[in-house]
């Protein structure tokens, strides 16, 4: 499966962010995304995602139809539901899948004793890991993950691009981040 980006173009109140980008991500080659703040990182991902619409140029897919394309989706901001517990918060977008198996995932990342608290009273960094099982468990083609490391610090970060890595099963991944972690496995673009 590859996502063609075509002359991307977009700007924000007159600030162009993206200007006449040309990529070829592929499945076969795992991509992060650099560059310093407001460099546009954010806005191609949701470019990529259909969540947003370029102001110039064209998203073009092979292998697998635009509309048919699934995406795991990791956003900068935390979207856990603050009342639900790590479990349940996967449960939503994992529907079907057994809570054990949910559990052993995601004590891969996050201690045990942290799975049954409501996602409102984890920590940053446990909430950030409890995002990234649920962008690899979700049934996806290609995972879009947003600064997947942030708030980690080194031990849990370095562990959690092992896990991302490791459960990418066939799949696209295109991730944005600020640090170094991803560049021994991934192919990179500079924004």
């Amino acid at each position: 499966m590859k996502i063609i980006l075509e002359h991307i173009g977009k700007s924000f109140d007159g600030r162009e962010v993206l200007k006449d980008l040309d990529y070829v991500f592929d499945a076969d080659r795992p991509v992060v995304v650099k560059g310093a703040s407001g460099t546009g990182k954010t806005t191609l991902l949701r470019i990529i995602g259909g969540l947003l619409s370029p102001d110039k140029g064209s998203v073009k897919y092979e292998g697998v139809e635009r509309g048919k394309c699934r995406f795991a989706p990791m956003f900068q901001e935390q979207r856990l539901i603050d009342h639900l517990n790590a479990v349940e918060n996967i449960r939503l977008v994992c529907r079907g899948m057994p809570d054990k198996m949910i559990a052993d995932e995601l004590t891969k990342l996050i201690p045990e004793s942290e799975i049954l608290k409501r996602a409102g009273e984890l920590s940053g960094g446990t909430a950030r890991r409890v995002e990234v099982v649920r962008a690899i468990l979700a049934p996806s083609d290609v995972l879009l993950l947003d600064e997947p490391l942030t708030g980690l610090d080194g031990d849990n970060a370095e562990r959690t691009v092992g896990y991302i890595m490791d459960n990418l099963n066939g799949r696209l991944l295109i991730a944005s981040s600020h640090t170094g972690l991803f560049d021994g496995f991934c192919s990179q673009l500079l924004i």
